[in-house]
C-alpha cells in the first residue's frame, strides 16, 4: 500500500496516517461502483465542498451503499476506505474501468491532465491480488533477531573478514562499514510543561543525579546530553540572527517584551559579548551549570543560553543512546518552542511528562496531537508522574481524562477520525520518579519503608519500553542500520569473490595465453577509458541538471506558499462573515487560533508532499536513464530484475522538521483584526488580515525554503554517489584486472610451480567467502 500513499497523498494532500485504522466498506464491487469510487477519489482539497454539496453526488453515494462524506476530513477517510479495498480487492478488468472512468472525466474537465496522470500512475500495471502480506510481516517479525545481537554479528563478522582480506582498500571499506554502524545514535525527546518531574524521572533513568533537582526545573533551556569518557558540560548562546528574532517577537508579545527588557537591563554593552554573528559556546564546570541554566539565578546568563550540551559516562547512555530534555511547553520565549520542534521532530521515540495533580492540560493536549500528526513522532510515551501521591484508580481516570481531552480538542479542529491512529501511537506509564530515584541511588531502604520495591515504581517498565523501541524487533531505525550495513557487506564481498574467481580463471591458463589475454586488454583500454569518461561526463550532466532544478523547485514552493497565505486569509474571513450573519457575533479567539494553526499546518504538509512529489518525479526520470545508459554499456545499476525506483532513495525524506515556526504572533494579530470586525466591512477586514499575514509569512517562507534545498542537496549527493557507484566499481574492476593479470605474468614460472596449492587455497577462500555472504543475508 506504500506506492498507493506516495502517489495518492501527493495528489490530495490528506494527512493520512500508516497506522490509521481503515473501516471496512460493504460495498459490491462492479463497474458501476468503480465508475463513482473513480469520482470520489479525483476529488481533492480545493474542490471537495462543490461535490459533497451536490444531490447528484449524495445519490450516487446512496448507490453504493455508502455515507456521503460531510467535510473535508470524512471525504479524505473515505478515499483511503476506497484505495485500501481496491488494492486488496479489484480485479484487473475493474482497475480498468477506473482508469477509463478517469479519463472521461478529463474529457469532462472535471480533473486535470496532471491529475489525471498522477491518478492513472497510481493504478496502471498493477498486478492487485488479495495476499497474505500482514501474515508474512507478522511472521518475519516474530523471527527478528534485535539490533543489538544483529549489531554484534554484524562487528564480529567484520572483525573476521578484516583478518581474511588483507587488501588496504578493502580493509578501507570494512573500516568505513564498521565506523558507520558503531556511530548510530538513538535519539529520546523529553517533553512536558514546568514541574513536571523531568529532572526526577531523567536522574532515576540514568542512575545518578547528573541533572540536579535545584537545576532542570527552573531551567528554560534545552539540554542534550550524551555518553562521553569524562563528565562535561557545553553552552550555546543565542547567534546575532536568532536574537535580532526574539528582540522583533518582542514588539508583539507582553512575555517576550519583558524577556528582553530584562536581558538588555542585565547585560546592557556586554551582551555582544555573548550574541554573536556564529553561536558562541563555553566549555564549563558540569557542578557550576546552574549558573548557566537557572532562570532563578541572578546573573540570568540562561537567557542568553540556546541549548546545553552535557557528556556523561553513564551505562544507560552507552550504546549510543541521546537524551534531548526539551523547555517546558509553557515558557514564554517562544524561540525555545521552536528549538524544541526542530529536536522533536529529528528523535526516534519522545516521552511527554504530566503531573499527575495537573492532569492534562491544554498545552499538553495541543503538543501531543503536533507531536503525531504534524511532527511524525511514531512512537509517544506519555509519563505520569507522581503517581505515589495518588491512588490506581485516579491514576486511570487521569489516562482516561487525557484521551478524552485529545479528544475534544481533535473534534474543534475536525479532525476527530485521527483520534484512534493517536491512542494507538501513544503508551501511557505512570512513574514514581522520587521512589525509583531512591532504588537507584543507594537510597532503596526508604522507598521499601515507604512501600514501594523497585518495579512499583514504574521505572522498570519505563526502560523495557525505550529498549524494545530503540533496539526491539519492531524499531524501525534498528532495522534500517543493519539492512544497510548487510548490503554493503554483501556488495564487497561480492566483489572481492569475483575477483577471486578471476584469479583461478587466470591460474589455468598458459603463459602464451595470458600475454594475449593481456594484448588484448590493452587493445579495449583506450576503448574502456572513453566508456568510462563518457557515463562520467553524463552523470555530471544529470547532477547538474538534478540541482538546477531544485533551484527552480523554490519558485515552486515560493508559488504554493503564496496561494496558501491566501487560503489562510479566506477561511478566517469567510467564517468571521458566516458567524456575523447567522449567530450576529464575531467567532470566538480559540475558533480563530484553530483555523489559522490548522490551515498553516495542512497547508504547508500539501505544499511539501507536492515539492516531494516534482523532486521524486525528476530523480526517477534520470535514474531510468542513468540505468538505459549503464545497460547499454553492459553493466548494471545492482537492481537486478527490478525497474529502477527513486522512491526507494527517499522513503523517509521530506517527512519531518518543515512545521518547527511558532506562529503566535500572527495568530494574536488575526484575533486583534477579528475582534473589531463588522458584517459591512468585510473587505477591510480582508485587507488587513492579508496584510498580517504578508509580514509574517515571510520567516515561515524562508525557513521552508532553507530547509527543502538542503534536504533536496543531501540527498541529490547520495543519490548521485548511488548511481556513480557501478562506474566507480567498474573501473576498480579494470584495473585490479590489469594489474593481477600483469602480476600472473611475471610470477608464472612460480605459480607454475605452486598451482595446485593456490588453486585449492582460493577455491576454500571463495568458499568461506560465500558462506559469509550467506550468513549475513540470512540475518534478520
Amino acid at each position: 500500500m506504500s506506492l498507493a500513499n506516495d502517489y495518492f497523498l501527493l495528489y490530495h494532500g490528506i494527512s493520512f496516517q500508516k497506522n490509521l485504522e481503515i473501516e471496512p466498506l460493504d460495498i459490491l464491487l462492479d463497474e458501476n461502483s468503480f465508475t463513482i469510487f473513480a469520482l470520489i477519489i479525483s476529488a481533492n482539497r480545493k474542490n471537495y465542498d462543490k461535490y459533497i454539496n451536490l444531490n447528484s453526488f449524495k445519490t450516487l453515494c446512496q448507490q453504493i451503499n455508502l455515507k456521503t462524506p460531510s467535510n473535508l476530513n470524512e471525504f479524505h477517510n473515505v478515499q483511503n476506505n476506497i484505495i485500501e479495498l481496491i488494492y486488496a480487492k479489484a480485479s484487473k478488468d475493474l482497475i480498468s474501468t477506473l482508469i477509463e472512468s478517469f479519463e472521461y472525466l478529463n474529457s469532462e474537465n472535471i480533473l486535470n491532465t496532471d491529475g489525471l496522470k498522477k491518478l492513472i500512475s497510481l493504478f496502471e500495471n498493477k498486478h492487485i491480488e488479495n495476499s497474505d502480506l500482514e501474515h508474512v510481516k507478522k511472521l518475519e517479525n516474530e523471527n527478528k533477531t534485535p539490533f543489538k545481537e544483529l549489531k554484534v554479528i554484524i562487528e564480529n563478522t567484520l572483525n573476521e573478514l578484516k583478518i581474511e582480506l588483507k587488501s588496504k582498500e578493502i580493509l578501507l571499506e570494512l573500516e568505513e562499514i564498521n565506523s558507520y554502524i558503531s556511530s548510530q545514535n538513538f535519539s529520546i525527546g523529553i517533553t512536558g510543561v514546568m514541574n513536571a518531574g523531568k529532572s526526577t524521572m531523567l536522574n532515576a533513568l540514568m542512575g545518578r543525579e547528573i541533572l540536579g533537582s535545584a537545576v532542570v526545573p527552573e531551567t528554560a533551556n534545552l539540554t542534550i546530553v550524551k555518553h562521553n569518557l569524562t563528565n562535561n558540560a557545553k553552552v550555546f548562546y543565542w547567534n546575532t540572527k536568532e536574537w535580532e528574532k526574539i528582540e522583533e517577537s518582542a514588539k508583539s508579545l507582553e512575555s517576550m517584551r519583558d524577556f528582553v527588557d530584562e536581558t538588555n537591563k542585565v547585560f546592557g554593552e556586554n551582551l555582544k559579548n555573548y550574541i554573536r554573528p556564529i553561536s558562541r559556546f563555553d566549555e564549563v564546570d558540569i557542578d557550576n551549570l546552574k549558573a548557566y541554566t537557572s532562570a532563578e539565578h541572578s546573573a540570568k546568563k540562561c537567557n542568553l543560553v540556546k541549548y546545553v550540551e552535557l557528556g556523561s559516562n553513564l551505562k544507560f547512555l552507552s550504546d549510543g543512546i541521546e537524551i534531548v530534555d526539551t523547555p517546558g511547553l509553557d515558557d514564554p520565549v517562544i524561540q525555545r518552542e521552536e528549538i524544541t520542534k526542530e529536536y522533536i521532530s529529528k528523535c526516534d521515540i519522545m516521552m511527554h511528562l504530566m503531573n499527575v495533580s495537573q492532569s492534562a492540560t491544554l498545552k499538553d493536549v495541543e503538543f501531543i496531537i503536533d507531536a503525531v500528526l504534524y511532527q511524525n513522532v511514531s512512537k509517544l510515551l506519555v509519563v505520569i508522574t507522581r503517581a505515589d501521591t495518588v491512588s490506581k484508580k485516579n491514576l486511570e481516570e487521569v489516562i482516561e481524562y487525557t484521551k478524552t481531552s485529545i479528544q475534544r480538542q481533535l473534534k474543534s479542529q475536525n479532525k476527530d477520525s485521527q483520534l484512534d491512529h493517536i491512542l494507538k501511537t501513544i503508551k501511557f506509564i505512570p512513574i514514581s520518579g522520587h521512589m525509583a530515584l531512591l532504588h537507584r541511588t543507594g537510597r532503596e531502604k526508604e522507598a521499601l519503608e515507604a512501600g514501594f520495591t523497585l518495579k512499583d515504581t514504574g521505572i522498570l517498565e519505563i526502560e523495557n519500553y525505550l529498549m524494545e523501541s530503540l533496539f526491539g524487533t519492531s524499531s524501525a531505525k534498528g532495522d534500517l542500520v543493519i539492512q544497510s550495513a548487510k548490503t554493503q557487506i554483501n556488495r564487497l564481498l561480492e566483489k572481492q569473490i569475483g575477483f577471486n574467481n578471476y584469479e583461478l580463471t587466470l591460474l589455468n591458463k598458459s603463459k602464451d595465453e595470458l600475454e594475449l589475454e593481456l594484448e588484448e586488454f590493452n587493445k579495449k583500454k583506450d576503448t574502456n577509458k572513453r566508456v568510462l569518461s563518457s557515463m562520467s561526463e553524463d552523470i555530471n550532466y544529470y547532477k547538474n541538471d538534478a540541482k538546477s532544478y531544485i533551484d527552480s523547485l523554490e519558485t515552486f514552493l515560493q508559488s504554493e506558499l503564496f496561494e496558501l497565505q491566501n487560503i489562510i486569509k479566506q477561511r478566517v474571513v469567510n467564517d468571521t462573515r458566516y458567524s456575523l450573519q447567522k449567530d450576529k457575533k464575531r467567532p470566538e479567539n480559540t475558533r480563530v487560533k484553530v483555523i489559522v494553526e490548522t490551515a498553516i499546518k495542512d497547508g504547508i504538509i500539501d505544499v511539501i508532499r507536492d515539492y516531494r512529489y516534482k523532486f521524486i518525479k525528476k530523480s526517477q526520470t534520470i535514474g531510468e536513464q542513468c540505468e538505459q545508459k549503464y545497460h547499454d554499456l553492459g553493466f548494471a545499476l545492482g537492481h537486478k530484475n527490478e525497474n529502477f525506483d527513486a522512491r526507494g532513495f527517499f522513503a523517509d525524506d521530506f517527512k519531518s522538521g518543515f512545521l518547527t515556526s511558532n506562529n503566535e504572533i500572527m495568530i494574536n494579530q488575526i484575533i486583534v483584526a477579528v475582534s473589531s470586525a463588522k458584517e459591512t466591512k468585510l473587505n477591510e477586514l480582508d485587507r488587513k488580515i492579508a496584510e498580517i499575514i504578508k509580514s509574517q509569512f515571510k520567516t515561515i517562507e524562508d525557513d521552508i525554503k532553507v530547509k527543502a534545498k538542503k534536504v533536496s542537496s543531501l540527498l541529490i549527493d547520495n543519490f548521485f554517489n548511488t548511481l556513480n557507484a557501478p562506474l566507480k566499481l567498474f573501473e576498480q574492476k579494470l584495473t585490479n584486472e590489469e594489474m593481477t593479470l600483469q602480476n600472473r605474468i611475471s610470477t608464472f614460472e612460480e605459480n607454475e610451480k605452486n598451482k595446485a596449492e593456490l588453486s585449492i587455497a582460493l577455491h576454500k577462500n571463495i568458499k568461506k567467502l560465500e558462506n559469509i555472504v550467506a550468513n549475513v543475508k540470512g540475518l534478520n
